[in-house]
């Protein structure tokens, strides 16, 4: 081989190396640094974001340094930067990464091939053989440099990507927090594992915080806030068990209104008014999803009541009618003799009819045309898992309260017929319900399964458990808000009806009782009356 030739490669050769020495201790630095910021990434202080871009500055710090040994100009760096670019886009385009059915496309290997250094003899300067490597490549015979390099390559793709990751992250935040949401209001135990779970991956007091904050933040804003809003919020507003007794109030008085509008000689009545508990799962979901006006269900500002009005009464409707029918009497006149002589005379009798008829949950839904979205919400709602959230909601049965029961009689006032208390019990047609209804409001408390209050359906059986249970006080005790009290309207010594008290002012009994009249209403006795029998006196 001609000497000219192989002289101006060691030449060139030694010209390439020159240049690179202050490439490479630049290099030697840049690793340094990112060395040091790669240790301050697993600092647990730092949030996701902060670790993501702490990883990112650290490549591209790495990947100018490898580009600069490579090349050692500007212009080679630069248009080793290009490469990269098009590289990545080529890759990316002809689905270098993996794919959802794990299939991957390589490039071919290109061809070995060598440059030739100087005659024997002369010390060999540098080589630049290399396998499926161009040898004009960035880090061409440095197995180091060449993984340097193809990290580099990555990261400066991620850095051109860099301004899509925020929106990525933030979105991929937001679809986090929406399924952790629903799976903590979905069941209570299940949140507290999600909760634990989302904890440890993320990492960090600071993100440990951020993380509760945000779920019970979306928890109260979603239709489950309803689970909040049992107590006083604090903001002037009415709660919402104080909204729900105006509301019934508002039921009884309509009822009123229409026996007060319509003369009559007897009134019938019929139906029942809908569970609060499927109202209000209506109202929340309605509230929460409205896409045009979306409102929390935890406060009861004057918006809020509104709805819930609205809900309700679109949920409960009273059919009013009057008949007239013809009768005939008889009746026994004195014919001035001292005989008794009957007599019939035809007369009009007018009876009033009211029938309370209520939507199911289903039904409303419908009516105001819910997604399949809402309605399953609305399922989720009424899903029996919740029943005792339902109850602390309602009837702040979450503590032990005697006034608990009170307040689920009184949430039942003006129901008439008893069907939703002796089916619950497990009749399957109509009963004496008196009882059946004392035992559901009680179930509704939770004290059954307590061993609070019993079970029963017959009133002589709930005499027995409070005198078993040690617990019976008879007639002449000042009973407290709670008690079961319990009439015997013969004398005979067996009880023939029971209800719930309400109040005692020290000489009057005020009550709330199921089957009077075939309805719920409130009724009040003397505190010494003939017809009380005596009280179960539950120990709360």
């Amino acid at each position: 081989m001609d000497r000219t030739i192989k002289t101006r490669t060691v030449a060139r050769d030694v010209k390439t190396l020159n240049r690179r020495m202050p490439a490479t201790r630049a290099l030697k630095a840049a690793g340094r640094e990112a060395k040091d910021e790669i240790k301050s990434i697993a600092n647990p202080a730092r949030t996701p974001d902060e670790r993501q871009g702490a990883s990112i500055w650290a490549e591209s710090r790495v990947e100018s340094a490898a580009v600069a040994t490579a090349h050692g100009t500007t212009k080679a760096a630069t248009s080793a930067g290009r490469r990269a670019k098009e590289d990545a886009v080529k890759r990316m385009r002809r689905g270098a990464h993996k794919k959802a059915d794990g299939r991957t496309k390589e490039r071919p290997a290109k061809p070995k091939r060598s440059v030739r250094t100087a005659p024997k003899g002369t010390k060999r300067m540098a080589s630049f053989s290399a396998v499926g490597t161009d040898a004009g490549k960035p880090g061409a015979g440095n197995p180091g440099a060449q993984a340097v390099a193809a990290r580099a390559r990555k990261a400066s793709f991620d850095t051109r990507s860099g301004a899509a990751i925020p929106k990525r992250a933030a979105a991929s935040r937001r679809r986090a927090a929406k399924r952790a949401a629903r799976s903590f209001a979905r069941m209570a135990a299940a949140s507290a594992r999600s909760l634990a779970a989302a904890l440890a991956g993320v990492g960090g007091l600071a993100a440990s915080v951020v993380v509760i904050v945000c779920l019970v933040g979306l928890v109260t804003a979603s239709a489950f806030g309803i689970f909040f809003a049992g107590g006083d919020m604090g903001d002037g507003n009415p709660t919402l068990r104080q909204v729900v007794a105006e509301i019934d109030a508002e039921h009884t008085a309509r009822i009123e209104e229409a026996k007060a509008a319509n003369p009559h000689d007897e009134v019938v009545m019929a139906g029942s008014k809908v569970a609060w508990k499927e109202a209000l799962a209506v109202f929340a979901t309605r509230a929460t999803t409205d896409p045009q006006n979306p409102l929390d269900a935890i406060t009861m500002d004057a918006q809020r009541q509104a709805l819930l009005r609205e809900v309700y009464w679109s949920m409960n409707q009273l059919i009013v009618r009057v008949e007239e029918r013809a009768v005939v009497e008889v009746v026994l006149e004195d014919d001035g003799q001292g005989n008794l002589v009957e007599t019939s005379a035809e007369t009009t009798k007018k009876t009033l009819f009211i029938e309370l008829v209520c939507k199911s949950a289903d039904e409303a839904a419908a009516g105001y045309g819910f997604t399949s979205e809402q309605a399953d919400l609305l399922r989720q709602l009424l899903d029996t898992r919740y029943d005792s959230a339902w109850r602390t909601v309602l009837y702040g049965a979450g503590r032990l309260d005697s006034g608990d029961i009170v307040e689920a009689a009184a949430s039942q006032i003006g129901n008439v017929g008893g069907q939703p208390y002796w089916s619950w019990y497990g009749f399957e047609s109509r009963v004496e319900w008196c009882a059946c209804f004392v035992s559901w409001c009680a179930n509704e408390c939770g004290y059954i399964e307590q061993g609070i209050v019993p079970k029963f359906s017959y009133c002589p059986t709930g005499v027995q458990w409070f005198k078993d249970a040690g617990r019976w006080q008879d007639r002449g005790y000042t009973p407290q808000p709670g008690d079961i009290i319990f009439f015997d309207w013969g004398g005979d010594g067996t009880s023939d009806h029971v209800g719930i008290v309400e109040s005692c002012d020290g000489s009057t009994v005020y009550t709330i009782e199921g089957n009077s009249g075939d309805a719920c209403q409130r009724s009040s006795y003397s505190i010494g009356s003939a017809s009380i029998m005596g009280y179960g006196a539950p120990l709360y």
